[in-house]
């Protein structure tokens, strides 16, 4: 399975900020979509990175609530890993794991396509090895004359 499959069955908005919004907007941003990161922008539209709550609360903990008057760049990972739409979500969930990161925005050429989670590519392997294991299954009750 491919990570554009992944977006194609979850959809492909991305929820953006821009890099001089205020942490609290982004803060509130994330609490009213649900969502746990976001895409941070140029104000040219270019892409800069991603800022997550596990960035937001490292800096709780560090500032105390002073930060969420900081700028989302004062807190944006930049140029942080990213997959293609082509690549696995094998090779997506690698990524995530080498690099403990829980979001990987999905970049085709110079634009941000997607935003994977970790429980996005989790999903997508469990359906994987389930296809694979009925497969097997089939192939194992499957009569021995008929492969004769």
């Amino acid at each position: 399975m491919r990570v554009q499959d992944v977006i194609k069955a979850k959809g492909s908005e991305v929820i953006t900020v821009f890099e001089d919004a205020s942490v609290m907007d982004a803060v509130r941003t994330m609490q009213a979509k649900q969502i746990g990161a976001l895409v941070v922008l140029a104000q040219n539209g270019q892409f800069k990175g991603i800022m997550s709550e596990r960035e937001v609360v490292a800096a709780l903990a560090h500032d105390g609530t002073k930060v969420l008057e900081k700028r989302v760049r004062d807190l944006t990972l930049f140029g942080g890993p990213v997959v293609a739409p082509a690549d696995s979500v094998a090779v997506a969930t690698k990524v995530m794991t080498e690099r403990r990161a829980r979001h990987l925005p999905v970049v085709s050429g110079s634009s941000v396509v997607g935003l994977i989670s970790i429980g996005d590519a989790v999903k997508a392997r469990l359906f994987e090895k389930i296809a694979e294991n009925a497969i097997l299954q089939d192939m194992v009750r499957w009569p021995r004359s008929a492969m004769a």
